[in-house]
């Protein structure tokens, strides 16, 4: 079988989770990782090479993740290219971008050195967001 490229970057991603967190135990809730049986991630990624990195969240993959956000607590995880990951929660996510009957789309801007800044229809996610905030997911 052949590997995807979503895979490629999930596997990126995860590794370096692992990398930060030691012990996890990851099992796969399509199209959602459960870590330790206590949170759900999302991923979604970008190929482009340079800020910003954009991306699209269609009407069922929103009403997906607002019904499994009510099972277990969800964070999302935005691959920026080779850049790195923007951990945000769903709870930041619905700040900035409420659900819609049409496609939302989240960006990603980070200058170099510098964190990320989360942008959606809606808003911008408080503050600007450390890359290393997704090495420390499970430190909650």
């Amino acid at each position: 079988m052949a590997i995807q490229k979503q895979e490629f970057y999930e596997g990126a991603a995860l590794h370096q989770l692992i990398r930060g967190a030691g012990d996890v135990r990851i099992r796969y809730c399509a199209p959602l990782f459960v870590l330790n049986e206590r949170l759900q991630v999302h991923m979604k990624y970008s190929t482009v090479v340079r800020s910003p990195w954009a991306f699209t969240f269609n009407p069922d993959e929103q009403r997906l993740l607002l019904r499994r956000a009510s099972e277990l607590p969800l964070s999302i995880g935005l691959v920026c290219g080779a850049d790195g990951i923007a951990v945000l929660s769903f709870e930041q996510y619905l700040g900035i971008a409420r659900p819609h009957t049409a496609a939302i789309r989240v960006a990603c801007f980070r200058k170099h050195r510098e964190h990320f800044e989360i942008t959606g229809p809606d808003g911008s996610v408080p503050g600007k967001v450390p890359p290393s905030d997704w090495q420390r997911l499970l430190d909650n």
